[in-house]
């Protein structure tokens, strides 16, 4: 009796994620293992902006969620 209606190809690895510590299944053998819900969660957060806070760099308002730099200086847009 099969569980699944396919069989993967390759080896499959499972993995505790280091953020939640909830396990999950991979194809690659990660050295810092996330799972798929961390994931969004990290990239969602990265995409955030507090827009109490001010760029500790140029003081214009809104900062990365958990940074002390506007998108600007945080990725050097800004005028040279």
């Amino acid at each position: 009796m099969r569980l699944f209606g396919w069989k993967p190809k390759g080896k499959m690895y499972s993995l505790k994620c280091n953020q939640c510590g909830s396990g999950f299944l991979s194809s690659y053998n990660l050295e810092a293992p996330i799972c798929g819900k961390c994931l969004q969660k990290a990239k969602s957060l990265d995409s955030t902006i507090e827009h109490d806070k001010h760029c500790s760099k140029c003081g214009s308002s809104g900062v990365i969620y958990g940074k002390e730099y506007c998108y600007s200086c945080y990725f050097n847009f800004g005028k040279k």
